[in-house]
């Protein structure tokens, strides 16, 4: 299916009838860069959208998917086409999991720095943290814990930065550790703002800074004792500028700790009681997803990825845990749990800068 075609076909039908991207945006409960993405080819609107869009555009969805006005005589044809394509396309479908979410609609993008981050701090300023769920110190997420692990060290007048602070919660378990310093970048201003007026009323001050964590912003050099992220990292569209800065912030031997998912919990979910490994794990392709009417845009890395990239960083690796706490397993009976038995869901990783 020709997703060029379709969204030239859009944009034709939709200037045809004097419309502004905003205005057919408002018709179908999107938002007009959605709309822009779909006249670009870098997409295609939702199953649950497409009849309201061709009842505004006056055509069928067989002429949709044709990207083209079609005869009588051309739409027997072309229905058979429409067809065969679009099994095609479900049977390379992706099963990605975020969290603990099963994703069954993934779909390869091209990389794009400027779309990924407009995804994805949309996604968060509206419905991330409601829809994925917030995952803070003292847990890593996946049934791991930093009190059981121990991997951040005396925080006494430290000075700490968190990657991903979102709302707050994880600066506030340091601050109440003892450090001296709390800084915190996000990508989203809306979780920065929750994050303030969070850490405001816990009388907690922290300087926040809105940017992405491949660029620099005004953060200094040689000056953390502790960079952290707890299930941020992974939404790093350049791994290797994201770690290099990092390097740059703290001081020698200044630790750099932090959790995600573990690639191989992405490659496998459950059906019918089974576990299916579905997908590739050398796939490090990115990918869009719908999550609760928005889109994410996110890569699968492989753990050596991870580990090399941190090595031609100019950090040492100190440990990595895959393990689950025993404790916190046997407190919960989901199928989520019942799969961390099975398998690591998370790492952490603990490196210093040499």
């Amino acid at each position: 299916m020709d997703q060029i075609k379709i969204g030239k076909f859009i944009s034709e039908l939709r200037k045809e009838r004097n419309m502004t991207q905003r205005e057919f945006a408002e018709v179908l409960g999107v938002s007009d860069k959605t709309i822009s993405k779909w006249e670009c080819g870098n997409g295609m609107p939702e199953v649950s959208i497409m009849p309201t869009l061709c009842s505004v555009l006056g055509i069928t969805l067989n002429e949709l998917f044709s990207g083209t006005r079609l005869s009588r005589d051309d739409y027997i044809l072309k229905a058979e086409e429409n067809i065969i394509s679009l099994v095609q396309q479900a049977e390379n479908v992706k099963n990605n999991i975020v969290g603990g979410q099963i994703i069954g609609s993934a779909s390869d993008v091209d990389y794009c720095v400027d779309n990924i981050h407009c995804a994805n701090t949309e996604f968060w300023d509206t419905i991330g943290s409601e829809f994925l769920g917030s995952t803070a110190l003292p847990s890593y997420g996946g049934f791991t814990t930093e009190d059981r692990l121990g991997l951040l060290g005396n925080l006494h007048n430290k000075r700490t930065l968190e990657i991903g602070c979102g709302n707050g919660r994880s600066i506030k378990y340091v601050h109440d550790k003892g450090a001296k310093e709390l800084w915190g970048i996000d990508i989203s201003p809306k979780q920065l703002k929750r994050s303030k007026i969070f850490l405001s009323s816990q009388g907690i001050k922290a300087k926040l800074i809105c940017v992405p964590m491949e660029k620099k912003g005004e953060i200094p050099n040689n000056y953390f004792d502790l960079v952290y992220s707890v299930f941020g990292i992974g939404w790093s569209t350049d791994l290797k500028k994201t770690f290099s800065l990092i390097h740059s912030y703290l001081k020698k031997d200044g630790k750099f700790v932090f959790s995600w998912s573990h690639p191989i919990h992405k490659c496998v979910y459950e059906q019918n009681g089974k576990y299916i490994f579905g997908n590739s794990y050398f796939d490090e392709k990115w990918y869009s997803a719908n999550m609760g009417g928005k889109e994410i845009m996110l890569s699968n890395r492989k753990l050596s990825t991870y580990i090399n990239t941190l090595s031609e960083s100019g950090f040492k690796i100190e440990k990595i845990i895959e393990d689950s706490d025993e404790n916190l397993l046997k407190s919960e009976n989901s199928e989520f749990s019942i799969k961390a038995r099975k398998m690591p869901v998370l790492f952490v990783i603990k490196a210093s800068k040499i």
